[in-house]
């Protein structure tokens, strides 16, 4: 009898556990996001940014994923990067103190979207009140999903996303490029960011005095030693 109520108990404990597996941390899904991950550190490397704070959803497993996997990959590229759990009154000083240039927002995820974007408002209600302005980078999910315009409905949020440098980034066809964000109101104005100029060695020419002078040297030499 005993062995029978055991087995029914673990079928019915089962389905729970199952149920309770997060479907976005799959390999299938989890590896696509890595590679978005790498393609963005590429993209970060080549347009010189360095010393890099990502700061994630502290309740979503696949933004700690995606922040673990994008400071992996450009600390593998050379570039300082770090990764801060949200939801922490001292991340102006937690930032500050790594010396940090850029934040990173990456909130996104498994979660709704209702508890995304309040996690999203609070943490920039928190660096807000750290940093008059900052420069700001934007994931894709979090600039593409409308969390950063969300968040202009808050006045201190609004007026310190006014006055910050904001860059963003998009996925389109597999393909990552960055963006220039700007706030207008309530609204986000979205532009693409040109790629910076890769600057080109100077190649030294011959300068025609001296050519001038060294062919009549020659020509004075073969006329004293025909």
């Amino acid at each position: 009898m005993k062995k029978l109520m055991l087995v029914m108990a673990l079928f019915v404990v089962a389905p729970v556990v199952k149920s309770q597996e997060n479907t976005y941390l799959v390999p299938e899904r989890a590896n696509m996001r890595i590679n978005v991950a790498v393609q963005i550190a590429k993209q970060l490397k080549e347009r010189g940014y360095d010393r890099i704070a990502v700061v994630y959803m502290n309740t979503s497993d696949l933004c700690a994923l995606t922040a673990a996997s994008l400071v992996a990959s450009l600390k593998t590229l050379g570039v300082d990067a770090y990764y801060l759990k949200g939801a922490d009154p001292d991340l102006p000083l937690k930032i500050r103190n790594l010396g940090a240039n850029w934040i990173y927002l990456a909130y996104f995820g498994e979660r709704p979207h209702e508890e995304v974007q309040k996690a999203l408002n609070e943490d920039l209600q928190t660096l807000a009140s750290g940093f008059e302005r900052a420069n700001l980078i934007a994931h894709p999910s979090t600039l593409g999903l409308g969390f950063l315009a969300g968040a202009l409905v808050d006045d201190k949020i609004r007026e310190f996303l006014s006055k910050s440098n904001i860059k963003g980034l998009t996925v389109q066809q597999g393909k990552v490029d960055m963006v220039s964000v700007k706030v207008k109101d309530l609204e986000l104005i979205v532009e693409p960011e040109p790629q910076p100029k890769k600057e080109t060695p100077n190649i030294p020419r011959k300068c025609p005095l001296f050519f001038g002078i060294h062919r009549m040297d020659q020509l004075m030499v073969s006329k004293r030693f025909p």
